[in-house]
């Protein structure tokens, strides 16, 4: 009997496991069909339960509105830039003035300095002709300050300069040739001398007029020539019956006045240098901006 109960009890067992191994197989297939479910649901799931979505920007504040200006301001401001406009012409015309006429007035310098510059130089070549001295340097600046104006009277001097003649010369040459002068031409006959002398027994004159005699004209020559008058002393000896004697002597004496009307002939050209015209007066013009220009701060 208890041979036949054997094989009963070992079937019975096997069943048990069987079963239990079917639900474990149902359970991870029904897991693995959820997952894949899940993945397949996925994007239409996540963005409504806020999953894989980036975070909303945050919103900011966005600027005030800037007030527009109304019409009536913009045409305070603009009368405003117009007046001020207008006062900065006004001041750059008097700088424009003021500059016109420093301008001027430095010109006007620069031309009264060339003028006595000329002079000193008039006045030191007259001085060394006044004492018989060589130019030296004036000639140089003889040339360069008058030749082209007065190239006659620059070459006078130059050629008088080497030999000057100066009052003393001619006064010592007149007091040498006197005897001649009064005496007479040199080969006058007994009857000439006799005719001069007796022409000079009797002189007619008026009252104001000075005398004819060869003695008072040779005094008077030497007064003339004391007082540097060499022209009208020159002109008394011509008038002597010996002048044929000092033709030297009057040589002497228009060279001596050749070289002074050429110093006069650059004096004239000295002192008449045109000078520029003068500029007009700046008048200041007063800048006072407009109490209502809001922009007069920042200008």
């Amino acid at each position: 009997m208890t041979t036949e109960d054997a094989p009963f009890v070992a079937n019975s067992g096997a069943r048990p496991r069987a079963r239990g191994r079917g639900w474990i197989a149902v359970a991870i297939l029904a897991f693995v069909i959820g997952i894949g479910a899940t993945l397949a649901l996925l994007p239409y799931i996540g963005p409504r339960l806020g999953w894989g979505t980036t975070p909303a920007a945050v919103p900011t504040s966005a600027p005030a509105p800037v007030a527009q200006p109304q019409p009536s301001a913009q045409i305070a401001t603009l009368q405003a830039l117009t007046a001020r406009e207008a006062t900065l012409g006004a001041q750059i015309a008097v700088l424009e003035q003021r500059v016109a006429a420093i301008d001027g007035s430095a010109r006007a310098a620069a031309s009264y300095a060339t003028r006595a510059e000329n002079m000193m130089v008039i006045v030191a070549v007259s001085r060394a002709l006044d004492r018989g001295r060589p130019l030296e340097h004036l000639e140089g600046q003889l040339r360069d300050r008058f030749a082209l104006q007065r190239p006659d009277a620059v070459r006078r001097i130059l050629s008088i300069a080497p030999q000057p003649v100066t009052l003393e010369d001619l006064r010592s040459s007149l007091d040498g040739i006197a005897p001649q002068l009064i005496g007479g031409p040199v080969g006058e006959d007994w009857w000439g001398s006799l005719r001069r002398e007796a022409s000079q027994l009797i002189v007619l004159r008026q009252g104001t007029t000075p005398t004819s005699r060869p003695a008072d004209r040779l005094e008077r020559a030497r007064r003339r020539l004391d007082t540097g008058q060499v022209e009208l002393a020159l002109a008394e000896v011509e008038r002597m019956p010996g002048a044929a004697n000092a033709a030297g002597w009057m040589r002497s004496a228009r060279r001596y006045l050749d070289a002074r009307n050429a110093l006069i002939d650059l004096e004239v050209v000295a002192l008449d240098a045109p000078l520029p015209a003068p500029a007009a007066q700046a008048v200041p013009v007063p800048a006072v901006a407009p109490a209502s220009d809001p922009l007069a701060p920042s200008l």
